[in-house]
């Protein structure tokens, strides 16, 4: 790509890289008429794509309206055809809501419905007898509390697994050596045996059930699919194929190049006592894999997890330390397992199927439940992570990077869930996505949008929630910033744009195997002393931004400016990834070195690695790494040494160590402390492509390469901080340096960069939270540049202001008559926007000013005159508002266009529009709803589900906001 056609191709980005939004419908209620309403706006506002789902809508006819009636099905082709008309991308969710795959045509009983393994025991005191029938699964007991989505319906049916006695040694300790299989002496279901002469013993009963989950809304009983067993998924395709894709939707889906399915979170829950995911191949197919029986520890693997795998905690442990390793090399393995079945089983045929029908498959891979994070990662066509679980953490982005930028794979990000429902400004929102660009994410995902409209009785202003009032945002119309919207998603597909040109360029790719993925780090928002720290201020301040990242706890890469991502070294031998003697996978992330730092390795990776190694391999094996398990729990765990044992119960501890051993001593291979891994990346040849000159520890970069041109993002990610941040940054090569406006599409010579050698050094300034990004043309050469000094040319102290502000109006009644022998009928609340003169005022937060007051919400309009005594021709003006106070919005000088601003740093390049003598400035800010809603009591009622966490049962409580310009506003030359 030559620097022309990016020039022209940025200039308006493509519908394609245009943030894209999640739509939660009221069930099918929406009318026709709705539906194509909210498409429109969707599009005119600029989004590139619609991923639709049908939310609970209350005490409506679910019947006649939930997921699988002939209204959704109707809905559904309506979306599928507004946004294909439109060039926009279209998602399906692989059932009702968003928690997993789903279907109206199984029930529990039938092996495509999801299973677990329950348990149920009794002691029998040393040399006791038991005869007769085993105790069976009370499937009618209250069950284990979760909080996920979800109730267990009615199940029927139970199938005994096996038969399993242990010696108690302890309070939740048993004696590894002392188990016995009894399977084989059951009789039906009954089981004569006497308990051994020593000791206290526990009998235990597995059986297997189906989990009963239910997802809602539905016109009938809709239940979580087995995604172990092939039977869910088989299940799964025939409800799609059969059903769902009629052909009129198939003809739809075929001209829509983007048509995707999307599977969420894997929001599975077991309700038994065994608390373990299970199938009917799970215990012949864990034998063929893992060489042995899972039946003996069976007692070690039985848990509790109320909330994702990351909560896990065993029922059992072995009672002698030296058992400890081997139930842990089993757990290891039973998990592996259930990852192979989940990819075999569930995400390769479907996502082969989705080919076949012209759609392609995204997907929330694995955390969540106890499948390997990144394994999955291959099998989709689009990997999506996201900023609510993760708290927007930079090491938590990185975690599914690996993945993606090895295989290619389009990573996106579901972006702006909080708890704190309509409270935040805009700024908030646009440092997740910067967080997520500096990953390599490329595709935002908003969290979302909703119509106004919804059913009757439960729909107030300022509409239909569709998410509830919690785990949500809304990116849509009733928001006074909706206005900005069509010059913000504009400046996205720009960013997003320059970070999909040609390759990623990672430094480092770091091994990483993980089945247990924290990924409750976003609502860990409980203090020390049982404190509720807003969201905001852990984004803002916590964390990341108190340096502290969760996994690669050791800064010393990042601020060196050295990239890194995560992923598991099974992938590494796969026959599309590949190394040249230089980089790992060289069309790919181009990793110049890799680092094991776990303490448990597979010795097919490690042979692997060895061979790689004698080719020419850079290796850092770093010891004593720690890394965060669970935050909410507090608990860490340190590597003491790298590669000390396999993680499974293979036998293969000695290979492994002969193999490390050998590696250890090879020229390539640096062995360090996480303090070291800097200096032997230096010493390897391996610094970093856009290595700073010094170390800085406010910017994060991301780093793409389309042959003569080098796109590097910047962004200076302490955001809550006050003092910008000068970096310089060494890329490799000479060439020029070009800034790009995103809010504009201009690119202009950059100004600060030097020849160093063969490489450019490019000097950038930073505000808190501010991001860059430079075009580095290799193709052509140019001189030194200094960095420009900027002169003060004006000040506007006094402006007239007016806001608009937002409130209530009244409700529109919608109806709908299909000829089906019944009315739809909706309600549409309506804003009223009434027009408060504040008059000419010194700049102040809204709540400060009388004319305007701490309850309005809504957009103020600022009007001044500049006074330009001379305007260079060919000069540079920049007109920097000091502050919108994170609100979204747009300047006009005169009679030019209006121009978006970053709500981080509010600097409008000016240049074209500023006349010598007085020019009319025109500043339109917006605000959130906070303000309005908080003074019409709209969260007295509604719940915060941080609190709720802690056992704590309140509603959000929620303060004034400050809204609106206020400055200091400056013009500015750049000289």
């Amino acid at each position: 790509m030559t620097l022309d056609d990016f020039r022209r191709e940025i200039a308006e980005p493509a519908i394609d890289f245009r943030p894209e939004l999640r739509w939660w419908l009221a069930e099918g209620l929406h009318g026709d008429a709705t539906l194509r309403r909210e498409i429109e706006d969707a599009h005119r506002l600029g989004f590139g794509g619609m991923e639709f789902l049908a939310m609970d809508e209350g005490a409506i006819d679910h019947a006649r309206y939930g997921w699988g009636s002939e209204e959704w099905v109707h809905d559904s082709q309506i979306v599928v055809e507004e946004t294909t008309r439109r060039g926009m991308s279209v998602s399906f969710t692989s059932g009702t809501n968003w928690s997993n795959a789903n279907l109206p045509t199984i029930d529990p009983d039938q092996r495509a419905a999801a299973q677990e393994l329950d348990v149920v025991h009794e002691t029998l005191a040393a040399g006791r007898s038991r005869s007769g029938a085993l105790a069976r699964i009370d499937l009618e007991a209250p069950i284990a509390e979760t909080t996920l989505p979800g109730h267990r319906g009615t199940i029927t049916q139970q199938h005994l697994v096996a038969v399993v006695a242990a010696r108690v040694a302890g309070d939740g300790l048993l004696d590894a050596a002392s188990v016995l299989d009894l399977t084989s002496q059951v009789e039906g279901e009954a089981l004569d045996w006497t308990a051994p002469d020593e000791g206290e013993w526990r009998l235990f009963a597995y059986w297997m059930h189906g989990t009963g989950q239910t997802a809602s809304p539905s016109a009938g009983v809709n239940y979580t699919v087995n995604y172990l067993d092939r039977d869910g998924v088989d299940a799964v395709i025939a409800y799609w194929d059969d059903v769902v894709l009629t052909p009129a939707l198939r003809a739809e889906v075929a001209r829509n190049p983007r048509a995707q399915m999307y599977m969420d979170s894997l929001e599975l829950s077991t309700y038994g006592a065994g608390g373990m995911f299970w199938g009917f191949t799970l215990a012949e197919e864990f034998h063929t894999r893992r060489g042995y029986d899972i039946v003996p520890w069976l007692p070690f693997l039985t848990r509790d997890a109320p909330f994702m795998a990351v909560s896990t905690v065993y029922h059992h442990q072995p009672a002698v330390d030296a058992d400890r390793t081997t139930v842990e090399k089993v757990r290891f393995d039973y998990v592996r397992t259930l990852t192979d079945l989940y990819i075999e089983n569930m995400l390769r045929p479907f996502a082969a199927f989705l080919h076949e029908v012209g759609m392609t498959l995204r997907a929330e891979i694995s955390y969540g439940l106890p499948f390997e994070l990144t394994r999955p990662g291959p099998e989709v066509d689009g990997i999506e992570t996201e900023s609510l679980e993760f708290g927007a953490q930079i090491d938590a982005y990185r975690l599914m990077a690996g993945p993606a930028h090895l295989f290619g794979k389009q990573y996106s990000s579901e972006t702006g869930a909080t708890t704190r429902n309509h409270m935040l400004d805009h700024r908030f929102y646009d440092q997740i996505i910067a967080t997520q660009l500096a990953a390599g994410i490329t595709k935002t995902v908003l969290h979302g949008w909703a119509s106004p409209a919804g059913a009757e009785g439960v729909t107030q202003w300022p509409g239909h929630e569709g998410m509830w009032p919690m785990f949500s945002e809304r990116f849509d119309t009733r928001q006074p910033g909706s206005e900005f919207y069509p010059l913000w998603t504009a400046a996205i597909g720009r960013l997003q744009y320059a970070l999909r040109r040609g390759r990623p360029r990672i430094d480092v790719g770091i091994l990483r195997t993980d089945h247990f993925t924290d990924n409750l780090i976003g609502m860990a928002l409980i203090g020390p002393n049982g404190e509720r720290i807003p969201d905001e201020v852990a984004y803002g301040t916590m964390w990341m931004r108190d340096r502290e990242n969760h996994w690669w706890q050791d800064l010393g890469m990042q601020d060196a400016g050295i990239t890194y991502e995560f992923f598991d070294g099974s992938l590494l031998l796969r026959d599309d990834v590949s190394f040249d003697g230089d980089e790992v996978q060289p069309d790919g992330p181009g990793y110049r070195a890799l680092i094991v730092y776990q303490s448990t390795l597979d010795a097919d990776v490690a042979a692997h690695l060895l061979a790689w190694a004698e080719r020419g391999l850079r290796l850092v094996i770093v010891d004593g790494a720690r890394e965060l398990e669970s935050l909410m729990a507090g608990r860490f765990r340190t590597h003491d040494v790298a590669a000390s044992a396999t993680p499974g119960l293979d036998g293969l501890d000695d290979e492994l160590a002969a193999i490390m051993t050998e590696l250890r001593r090879m020229p390539g291979v640096r062995v360090t402390a996480p303090s070291g891994v800097v200096a032997a990346l230096d010493e390897l040849g391996a610094g970093g492509r856009a290595r700073f000159a010094d170390d800085d520890r406010h910017v994060l970069t991301h780093l793409r390469e389309d042959d003569g041109l080098t796109v590097l993002y910047a962004y200076h990610f302490l955001y809550e901080t006050t003092e910008p941040a000068t970096v310089r940054v060494r890329l490799e090569g000479t060439g020029v340096a070009h800034r790009l406006d995103v809010w504009t599409g201009e690119l202009r010579p950059h100004r600060g960069a030097r020849r160093d050698g063969g490489n450019t050094l490019v000097e950038l300034t930073l505000a808190p939270g501010e991001v860059a990004v430079v075009v580095f043309d290799t193709t052509t050469d140019a001189a030194d540049t200094a960095a420009p000094a900027m002169i003060e040319v004006a000040r506007a102290d006094r402006w007239r202001l007016v806001v608009e502000s937002w409130d209530a109006g009244e409700p529109e009644v919608l109806t709908e008559d299909r000829g089906l022998g019944y009315i739809s009928r909706e309600v549409r609340p309506t804003t009223a926007v009434t027009r408060l003169e504040a008059g000419e005022t010194e700049l102040a937060p809204w709540s400060q000013i009388p004319a305007v007051g701490p309850e309005v919400s809504g957009v103020g309009e600022y009007t001044t005159t500049i006074s330009v005594p001379v305007a260079r021709p060919g000069a540079r003006h920049l007109l920097d508002l000091g502050s919108t106070c994170g609100g979204l919005g747009s300047v006009r000088v005169g009679d030019g266009q209006a121009r978006g601003f970053d709500t981080a740093h509010p600097v409008v390049d000016v240049s074209g529009d500023i006349r010598p003598g007085d020019n009319v400035i025109t500043v339109r800010v917006s605000s959130s709803l906070n303000n309005r809603l908080r003074a019409r009591g709209y969260y007295e009622r509604v719940p915060d589900i941080g609190a709720q966490l802690t056992g704590e049962e309140r509603t959000q409580h929620a303060i004034v906001r400050e809204y609106g310009l206020v400055g200091p506003v400056r013009l500015l030359r750049e000289d």
